[in-house]
């Protein structure tokens, strides 16, 4: 994020992940399993992160999401969209 960001514009940058139906969902393990939410905003890779009692525990960008998101840890259940109608 710029410099000048705000926390609104984090905020903002978490909520758009979460409402895009095409973002792609994992289950993260390390020692206990995450929910993970990754979507492409502004042309960056964002993982949002929750625990599985739902409180977020960290967003970030991901530079080289191909190879971070192939390691073993992390399993791909689908697209938001289809986990969210299941």
């Amino acid at each position: 994020m710029p410099v000048e960001a705000t926390l609104d514009d984090y905020e903002s940058i978490i909520q758009a992940v979460l409402e895009d139906m095409q973002a792609k969902v994992y289950i993260y393990r390390h020692n206990n399993p995450y929910v993970v939410v990754v979507a492409v905003i502004q042309r960056q890779h964002w993982l949002v992160i929750f625990g599985l009692n739902g409180l977020m525990e960290s967003a970030y960008v991901v530079e080289r999401p191909e190879h971070y998101l192939n390691q073993s840890a992390f399993e791909l259940l689908g697209l938001l969209g289809e986990v969210m109608n299941e």
